[in-house]
Order: structure tokens, then C-alpha cells, then sequence
């Protein structure tokens, strides 16, 4: 296909031309069909002239698709890169390719033949996130034409979510246990996850770890603001007492004010509908703005983990192929979807399957990357020996540049 044919075609005709070679119920799978009734009858000798015929339809849609990429690429589409890798539409829901990489990774595909691509393809078993989290370090490599300092960078991103996300995970375990702890012992009622703040507002945080000085200013904060500005924020207290029999906001199960607050107008004659509306929206008083939203957050924390554990394929070749590498991405998906369980409905259960994800998490992740924190600095090193090099090029190269540009407007020289 020549570039001007490429221009002129449409994407879309260009994806749907693939889906009938490989798509469900189409020539691929009439074929295996085939294959498959031809051997149960043991004449699949019949068959052998069609057998290349069968890898040609698989090549032929990848092609395709990967010059509709190359179109998309060319439109300015963001995602156009992560089609030519080999990721289907309903893969990429996750967040968009970072502007920095996008921008090298679709001026790879557009260029088409004039430049080697082939690093943007997706690996055996890689997902969405897993290529985001490559591509950066993989542009820098191909541009610099340093293999370490891609790796570097790949690394260092890695270890900066490392770092982002482990911590947080060991610590809500840690609370998790402290929290189990009062609670059997009858001194205390099960917090939700991510209510410090509310509770700081409202002069009621127990935390250690947290300075008598910033408990103070947040209380003078809290007690300064609108009651309906607070109660909107850290969730209304009275709602708790009344539906939830809890004190606090951050104490109440929102699945048990909800219902209640449905059965209640249902009783007083309204519809399910109607019921189940107020008991939602009497829930959400209750939790307040910053608790929603942090269920929210994990919801698509959790929604986006399963959709990267779901494109690893069968876990036992996951496991296989990444180790603890997938342990981490599973009980990593397990924690968010954990956490967010004790945000609804802090309870015993929600709390304890917090603390061993928690730890599960953060133990794997850490063993995964070992490697890379290990190699990380040595990396760095040559790096920067690179990098010094390059400088002195530069710098030999300018005074010599300088000199030329002197002697050629000396005219004594």
C-alpha cells in the first residue's frame, strides 16, 4: 500500500476489514471450526492446502489495524499508538498515555517505514499499564541512542510509583491493625479509610503520628467554618447517630444508613425507586464529600486493576512468566478493591482483608522490583558518565567552532 493510498483510506473500513479476518464468529474462526470438525473426522490431510491459510488471516488484521494506527497517529488520535501495539479498543480504558511519550510514540507510527517502530509493539503477556509504565524509558532510549539511559528512566519511574504506593499500603495496614486492636478491646468504633482529614476537622483524631500543633490548627480551622460547609465535607454526624448508630460520620456503614433510610420512605409510601434514591443520597450526606470521593478513586483503581490482571491471560502462565511480578498486580487490585469495601462499610472483615492485601501488596512489590532497586544506582553512574561525555563533546566542539568563527573574521589571520 503506497503512502498516498494509506492517506486516502479510512481508519475505521481499515479496523472493520481486520475484524472479519479475526473477529469473533469470522474467517479465523470458520477456519479452526473447520480444522477442528476435520480432525474429530480424521481427514484433516484434506485440509493441509488451507493451513497457511490460517496464520495469513491473523497476520493480514495485524497489519491492518497497524496502518489504521499509522492514520489514526497522523489525525492527532492519543491512543493511536497503543492500537499499533496490538491492544484492542475495549482494552484501553485506562488513563491516557502520558503527553511526553505519546508525542514521541505517535511521531514513531506516523513516520512509517522511515523509522524502526518495532519497540512500540506490545510483549508476549504485557498490558495497558504495563506499557505506559515502558514506553517513556523506551523513547528516551531510542532518541539518545542510550540503552542505559532509557533504562534509567524506565527504572525510575517504576521506583517512583514504588514508592508512591507502597508505603500507603504497608501504612493502611499498620492502622488496620491498630483499629482491629481498639476495636476488639471495646475502646473504640472501626474508622473508614482516608477520614483523617474530617476527623482532624472535627478535633477527634487519635493519631500518633500526626503533631499536637497540626491537630490544633486544624481544629481551629473546623470549628471556624459554616456547619453546613463541614457536614458537607466530612460527612453529617447526626445521620450516623440516628440510621447508622454510630457517633461519627467516618464510623458509619453507608450500606446500613442507606438501607435504613430506604425502608423508612418506603414504609411512608414511596416507590422503590424513590426509596432506594433517598436512601442512596442520605448515604452520601453521611459519608461527605472528601469520603466519596475517595470511594470513587477506588472504584476506578479497582476497575482499571482488573483490566490489567484480566489482558495477563491464565494465571498460572502469569504467574509463570512474571512471578511475584503478578502476585504484586493481583493482591495490588485486591487492596483497592479492599480498601474501597472498608471507605463504604468500615468492619471488621472490610478492615482485616485491608491489612493482609496491604501487606501481601507491598511485601510482592517489593520483591518484584528487588532488581531494579539493586541496579538502580549503578545505572545512574554510567548515566552520568555518558552524560559528561556528551558535555565535553559539546564543549570541545563549540571552542572549536569558536576558533574557526575567530580566525574567519580576523582578517590578519
Amino acid at each position: 500500500m503506497s503512502d498516498s493510498s494509506k492517506r486516502m483510506a479510512n481508519p475505521s473500513d481499515l479496523e472493520h476489514l481486520a475484524k472479519l479476518f479475526d473477529g469473533r464468529g469470522n474467517l479465523k474462526d470458520k477456519l479452526d471450526e473447520a480444522f477442528t470438525r476435520a480432525s474429530q473426522l480424521g481427514v484433516q490431510d484434506k485440509l493441509a492446502a488451507l493451513k497457511p491459510l490460517r496464520s495469513w488471516t491473523g497476520e493480514s488484521a495485524t497489519d491492518l489495524r497497524r496502518r489504521a494506527a499509522i492514520l489514526r497517529a497522523e489525525k492527532g488520535d492519543p491512543k493511536a499508538a497503543a492500537l499499533y501495539a496490538g491492544f484492542k479498543p475495549d482494552e484501553l480504558k485506562g488513563p491516557l498515555l502520558p503527553p511526553d511519550a505519546m508525542l514521541i510514540a505517535n511521531a514513531s507510527i506516523a513516520s512509517g517505514e522511515k523509522f524502526d517502530a518495532a519497540w512500540l509493539e506490545r510483549k508476549p503477556g504485557e498490558t495497558y499499564q504495563d506499557w505506559l509504565q515502558r514506553i517513556p524509558g523506551d523513547a528516551v532510549g531510542k532518541v539518545s541512542g542510550n540503552e542505559n539511559l532509557g533504562e534509567v528512566v524506565g527504572d525510575y519511574i517504576q521506583l517512583t510509583a514504588l514508592a508512591s504506593t507502597i508505603p500507603g499500603a504497608f501504612q493502611h495496614a499498620a492502622l488496620g491493625i491498630y483499629y482491629l486492636k481498639k476495636h476488639f478491646k471495646g475502646q473504640d468504633f472501626l474508622k473508614a479509610p482516608g477520614t483523617t482529614l474530617s476527623q482532624l476537622l472535627k478535633g477527634q483524631s487519635t493519631s500518633r503520628l500526626i503533631p499536637a500543633r497540626v491537630k490544633s490548627l486544624a481544629l481551629r480551622v473546623g470549628s471556624r467554618m459554616p456547619a453546613p460547609l463541614l457536614d458537607a465535607l466530612t460527612g453529617k454526624d447526626n445521620l450516623a447517630r440516628v440510621l447508622g448508630g454510630r457517633q461519627w460520620a467516618w464510623e458509619a456503614n453507608l450500606l446500613k444508613v442507606g438501607n435504613r433510610a430506604g425502608r423508612l420512605n418506603r414504609a411512608a409510601g414511596a416507590s422503590r425507586l424513590g426509596a432506594f434514591t433517598s436512601g442512596a443520597g442520605t448515604a452520601m450526606r453521611t459519608a461527605g464529600w472528601w469520603r466519596m470521593a475517595g470511594v470513587g478513586g477506588g472504584l476506578l483503581s479497582t476497575g482499571i486493576g482488573v483490566i490489567d490482571v484480566v489482558q495477563e491471560g491464565h494465571p498460572a502462565t502469569a504467574f509463570k512468566r512474571e512471578g511475584a511480578g503478578y502476585v504484586a498486580k493481583v493482591s495490588g487490585t485486591a487492596f483497592n478493591a479492599s480498601l474501597t469495601a472498608a471507605m463504604i462499610a468500615p468492619t471488621p472483615v472490610t478492615i482485616g482483608a485491608t491489612v493482609v492485601t496491604g501487606l501481601v501488596y507491598g511485601a510482592s512489590s517489593i520483591i518484584a522490583n528487588r532488581k531494579s532497586l539493586r541496579e538502580f544506582p549503578g545505572k545512574v553512574a554510567d548515566a552520568g558518565r555518558w552524560a559528561g561525555k556528551k558535555v565535553d563533546e559539546g564543549a570541545g566542539k563549540l571552542v572549536d567552532g569558536a576558533k574557526k568563527l575567530g580566525s574567519a573574521l580576523n582578517p590578519f589571520d
